[in-house]
């Protein structure tokens, strides 16, 4: 027998030169989330980056990736873009074999002397960083999804009727009208984020997000340039009337946010759209499609089966402790003042 591998944790503010190490290690995740590449990484976690990296003998073999700040002194630690930029299918990272190694070496910095607070919202279903830390999350949200067959037709098989009629009648109504889909390029993208921006800023709730949408320009180029981000347009001959921002890794479609023309000659041009982009998914190949986090209704149209989103709020040491208690004494009382204050508009 061998000498053991020795172990070690490595803290860093960035993953190169590890990228390529990095991105096998979200290869063999259960759910290989583009959240979890470099390259998003690299752009939405910025400076505020602190990766836990797990090498044996010098070879990459777990991590996870954090963002670290402070909450009234005490050191919090989240995934980079948690929040409106809404990561999904997030977790400790391992290579197969080594699942256990990474999770003890990631638990032991967790119980390490000092204070510190885990507030960590994306997590995916049976998530490994859990069960290293003994901790139960909370369901925050669902992230609709479907397998998919060898076949367009096959897939569509697996669709509503009156949702295979409607989509088809409106694919040619747009094509009628002249409109057409391209597919963004690094010289078109600043443009169509700006198509993005104009077709979302009548949508209500919108504003964060368009407020962080430099951030994830850069993020989508560095994506492009990995052939594993996509921006798609449909435009008339006189306007742009949706775009779709998706991401495709590891055989996995996700679509991630759209944006349609107001205008009622264009109501079904997102869902158009969509539906092009997982008819090309399934003639690449691609497992399945990823509807991500929410249960806006249209989402039942593409997809049946549901993972969940979890949280994770823990602290370690007496202050962080209770930052966490006192966090959650303040969700659980947000009903009920809610639930005042409204009585108190109604009386007024």
């Amino acid at each position: 027998m061998g000498e053991p591998r020795r172990t070690s944790l490595l803290v860093t503010t960035a993953l190169a030169p590890r990228s390529a190490a990095w991105d096998a290690l979200v290869d063999h995740a259960p759910v290989p989330s583009p959240f979890l590449r470099a390259w998003w990484l690299d752009v939405v976690a910025g400076d505020r980056a602190h990766h836990l990296l797990v090498e044996q003998d010098g070879e990459l073999v777990g991590g996870l990736p954090l963002v670290r700040d402070r909450l009234l002194g005490v050191p919090r630690f989240r995934f980079a873009g948690q929040g409106v930029l809404c990561p999904d299918h997030l977790d400790l990272l391992a290579l197969p074999g080594h699942e256990d190694a990474v999770a003890t070496a990631v638990a032991r910095w967790f119980t390490a002397s000092g204070t510190r607070v885990l507030d960590l919202t994306g997590l995916t279903d049976d998530s490994r960083l859990c069960a290293a830390l003994g901790l139960m999350p909370e369901r925050v949200d669902s992230a609709p999804y479907q397998p998919l067959p060898p076949t367009g037709e096959d897939y569509l098989s697996t669709r509503s009727s009156n949702f295979r009629r409607a989509t088809r009648k409106a694919d040619r109504r747009l094509v009628e009208d002249g409109v057409v889909h391209r597919r963004a390029t690094a010289a078109t993208l600043s443009a169509d984020v700006a198509s993005f921006r104009r077709l979302s800023g009548d949508r209500e709730g919108r504003g964060p997000l368009l407020a962080e949408l430099p951030r994830l320009e850069r993020a989508l180029a560095a994506g492009l340039e990995r052939g594993e981000a996509r921006v798609d347009v449909l435009e008339s001959p006189t306007e742009v009337v949706a775009v779709s921002i998706a991401f495709e890794a590891v055989g996995r479609l996700s679509l991630y946010q759209t944006a349609r023309s107001l205008d009622r000659r264009h109501g079904s041009a997102a869902t158009v759209l969509l539906a092009r982009l997982i008819d090309e998914a399934v003639a690449a190949g691609f497992s399945e499609v990823d509807m991500l986090r929410g249960a806006e209704a249209y989402k039942a149209s593409f997809a049946d089966e549901v993972r969940g989103v979890h949280r994770l709020r823990a602290g370690h040491g007496a202050p962080a402790r209770a930052l966490v208690s006192a966090r959650r004494g303040v969700v659980r009382l947000r009903p009920y003042v809610e639930g005042l204050l409204a009585r108190v508009r109604r009386s007024t």
